[in-house]
């Protein structure tokens, strides 16, 4: 989808269908707490909080994107309707929002919501104006 907007294809999500984002990097966070201790009463969810739609989701992308400093063609995502995709393998229900209140109960803490963690994620992996890191060139001359 980024790449898409940045050369200039139109770009469509699904404006029908409602879930909760959730980035890995929150997940990995999020689940060793549970490693070592039992969890009561079955199913235990992980998944950044809120919800949102694949179109709202894609335009929050392509927000970040632009607020980032990515030189983008296509700023505006456009709406499709689930019923469209029939050419999909895997039918998807139209609402598949995670609760995360069990988990908010037991560690006394809700996730982040899925707008922080896209911002998050194209900050990381995106950003034209991210702080530069410490590259092993610079230790190379350290140690030279």
């Amino acid at each position: 989808m980024i790449k898409g907007a940045q050369e200039g294809e139109r770009v469509d999500a699904i404006a029908d269908k409602f879930s909760a984002p959730t980035y890995t990097h929150d997940i990995a966070e999020m689940l060793p707490q549970f490693f070592e201790r039992g969890v009561d009463g079955g199913i235990l969810h992980f998944s950044n909080a809120g919800q949102c739609s694949w179109q709202e989701y894609a335009q929050w992308a392509l927000d970040c994107c632009h607020d980032a400093g990515l030189p983008l063609r296509v700023r505006t995502v456009g709406a499709d309707k689930l019923k469209n995709m029939a050419n999909w393998i895997a039918r998807r229900p139209v609402y598949s929002v995670l609760s995360t209140a069990k988990y908010t109960k037991l560690t006394d803490t809700s996730p982040r919501t899925w707008r922080e963690a896209v911002s998050d994620y194209i900050t990381r992996f995106y950003s034209k104006k991210r702080k530069p890191t410490f590259s092993l060139l610079h230790c190379r001359s350290f140690f030279a």
